[in-house]
Order: structure tokens, then sequence, then C-alpha cells
């Protein structure tokens, strides 16, 4: 590694720390360490939302299965967009993580071989709702069609 941050990077070295907005990701990751802080039921809570957003005329979407795994909400689906275009197929899943997406959200992308992940924790804390703080974890399994 150079220490360059992108192809044409020059400089090497950013403006300025991320500290401005690190009390909010503190504060989220307070909050998914509660034992009872992820939703029961994602399928019941989520599944009808992305089912809309896929079915839309303009979605490149299509669920191909779904599971929780301990908590997880995990949704295999597949993507007719050009793949490996990795700014269209973000925005793609942002917009869909968006039809589901609570007060308060992190996502981290991975990507594989033969496919893309996006792992996402969303939910609502406790000055955001006159209800217990809770949420959700899901993880989007991305393949190409």
């Amino acid at each position: 590694m150079d220490g360059r941050r992108w192809d044409i990077d020059e400089r090497g070295h950013g403006v300025g720390s991320g500290e401005a907005f690190s009390p909010n990701i503190q504060e989220l990751a307070g909050a998914i360490r509660d034992a009872g802080w992820v939703t029961e039921e994602p399928e019941a809570h989520l599944l009808p939302r992305l089912q809309a957003a896929c079915a839309a005329s303009d979605s490149r979407w299509a669920i191909a299965s779904w599971t929780i795994d301990d908590g997880v909400f995990v949704v295999d689906l597949t993507w007719d967009g050009p793949w490996r275009t990795w700014d269209i197929v973000r925005a793609d899943v942002f917009a869909l993580l968006g039809s589901i997406a609570e007060h308060t959200t992190h996502v981290r992308q991975r990507t594989f071989e033969d496919r893309v992940g996006f792992e996402m924790a969303t939910g609502t804390l406790s000055e955001e709702t006159a209800f217990a703080p809770h949420g959700h974890l899901i993880r989007l399994w991305v393949r190409p069609t």
C-alpha cells in the first residue's frame, strides 16, 4: 500500500477527523449492546416493505430467499443492473435499505467474489421514540441476475 486513498490521490491524508459524528456512532453502538434491542419478527416488520420496494415497476431487485440467523434478518437478493459498477449497486442498495431504515442507521459493505454484502443496524434510540429503544440487524446478500 503506497498511502494513497484512491487512484489519483496525491495528498495521502485527509483534512480532519470524523470526531464530529463519533457521538452518533457511539450512541448506536451502545444501544445495540442491550440484550433486548433487536426487535422480533423482522419478517413481519421489514419483509413486506422490502417486497413492495422490489415489486416497484422500476426495481432491479428480486428476493431469492430470506432467513433469520441469530437475530440477523438475512435477505438474499438478485440485482439485474451492471454488476461490479459499485456506485450504481450501492445507490440502489441504499434506496432499498431506505425502505426499512429507522432514525439511526449504520451500513457496511463487504465485497466477495460472487456477491456483495450489506450489513445494516437500524433503529430508534431513547430520545427518538416514546417507546423503548429497539431496532433491527439486516444483512443483504446481493448477487447478479
